[in-house]
């Protein structure tokens, strides 16, 4: 099966769902060589009004994830850009990132959204685990289940993005640290009416002043790491104790050794013996 429009082809290489509603395809891109996510709406009562939204929200050169929208066989079809590979929730029930990983991930989340100037209702779908692509060099790409796009389009995105926030944090808001980290997760909830743009910046000075402060690196610390933490500063305070003191042992040996030495020499030689002989000084 191929899906078409007068421009473009997108040959089906597979059927991800199907109903009365809609079927959604994922599908070659001809023009790039990569796969597609094609959603094709069959209610054709709510075609004019999606498409007259579509037309005033979304601005396909900037909003690049978003290839068009077009009439095939009298249905409404939406083509997007789909990702194969690893998603963020698979990379995170394998493997714990270090802190510093997630600070930077997070922060490419936010970029992507600034430069690509996504619309609320398709951002909303890009703070979620499942529907971001983690690249082996950490390349972000977002895949957008958007089979919802008839009912309710108003979203938060920022509040999203807070709830995101707090699944990519989650040690460190249980235990509060570091602090700059904290501290932004609490104006978090005071950014609502605020855009991208400035959620993006806040975030990112956030995270220059933790790597400033080489704490980029730092993980929440364990009682017992504490502990160990200060067995080794007792350490370094008895270390010095005892090179003093093996010093000073030192020198009363060597005091002792030399003392020795010259009261041996102001002795009188002894030629009662020698070895296991002995020598009878009348004869």
């Amino acid at each position: 099966m191929v899906i078409y429009t007068y421009g473009h082809q997108y040959p089906v290489t597979s059927v991800f769902e199907s109903n009365d509603k809609y079927d959604v395809y994922i599908c070659s891109d001809e023009e790039t060589g990569g796969l597609c996510r094609v959603l094709r709406l069959k209610d054709k009562s709510e075609i004019p009004e999606l498409v007259a939204w579509l037309s005033e929200q979304v601005d396909p050169e900037v909003f690049t994830d978003y290839k068009e929208h077009f009439m095939f066989d009298n249905s409404l079809c939406i083509v997007m850009k789909y990702t194969q590979g690893i998603t963020l929730a698979d990379k995170s029930d394998t493997e714990a990132a270090p802190l510093r990983e997630r600070l930077e991930l997070f922060r490419k989340i936010l970029e992507r959204a600034v430069l690509l100037d996504i619309p609320d209702y398709f951002l909303d779908k890009c703070f979620d685990e499942k529907n971001i692509i983690v690249a082996p060099d950490m390349t972000l790409s977002f895949n957008y289940p958007i089979e919802d796009i008839t009912g309710q389009r108003e979203c938060a995105p920022v509040k999203r993005a807070e709830q995101f926030f707090k699944t990519v944090f989650a040690r460190e808001i249980e235990r509060k640290v570091p602090d700059e980290l904290i501290e932004f997760y609490k104006e978090m909830s005071e950014l609502g009416g605020a855009g991208m743009i400035e959620l993006y910046s806040r975030y990112y000075m956030m995270m220059t002043a933790l790597i400033e402060r080489n704490a980029g690196n730092e993980e929440p610390k364990s009682i017992w790491y504490k502990l160990w933490d200060k067995i080794k500063k007792v350490w370094k305070v008895l270390k010095k104790v005892l090179i003093i003191a093996l010093l000073a042992a030192a020198v009363a040996y060597l005091v002792f050794a030399i003392k020795k030495s010259k009261s041996s020499e102001n002795e009188e030689p002894n030629f009662d013996s020698i070895g296991t002989v002995t020598i009878d000084k009348d004869k």
